[in-house]
């Protein structure tokens, strides 16, 4: 019975939905922009659109969902527990939906993104941290400001443009705490 069945037709519908909004989102304001538009532009009817969100929002955090499933099912499926590996995946995942983040930033909505991927992040953190590190107290307090700096750093090299490679961005990360250790 735990075994819930989804309908194919659901799916599609929502990812029509889904990529009929962003494609929107790219070229108009996210005011300026109705559910008849992304239903119709979707080729769906509105009453399927009020199926599966209640607001333009939800398309945004439904999507936002999907991204950090993405991000859990690579994480587990390569067993990734090293700090390294962690950060790579990151970047990785912000590079494939490179141009959905970009339009999330010209909408002032990748902070939206970004708060939601960083819970995401936080636990896993605790799975790379080293079990020394994990008995200071008020690690909490470290472990926020590392999020804190993957965070700005996602999204100083999405505003960018993402030119620098995953691989690279997470040798300066690393290189950042190296050198943030030795000046203490």
């Amino acid at each position: 019975m735990g075994n819930k069945r989804v309908n194919p037709s659901t799916v599609l519908s929502k990812e029509w939905i889904m990529e009929s909004f962003f494609d929107m989102l790219a070229v108009k304001p996210l005011a300026s922009i109705s559910i008849s538009e992304i239903a119709e532009n979707a080729n769906v009817d509105r009453r399927t659109f009020y199926r599966h969100f209640k607001t333009k929002d939800d398309v945004i955090r439904y999507y936002i969902q999907e991204a950090a499933k993405q991000y859990e099912e690579i994480v587990l499926q390569n067993n990734i527990s090293d700090g390294y590996s962690i950060f790579k995946t990151i970047f990785e995942v912000c590079l494939i939906m490179k141009e959905t983040l970009q339009i999330l930033y010209k909408q002032n909505l990748l902070d939206l993104f970004l708060d939601n991927f960083e819970i995401i992040y936080e636990k896993y953190q605790y799975r790379y941290t080293k079990p020394e590190t994990l008995k200071i107290e008020n690690v909490e307090y470290i472990l926020a400001y590392e999020r804190g700096g993957v965070r700005n750093m996602v999204k100083k090299w999405i505003t960018g443009g993402c030119i620098i490679t995953p691989e690279n961005m997470t040798k300066i990360f690393i290189q950042m705490f190296l050198l943030y250790k030795e000046n203490m």
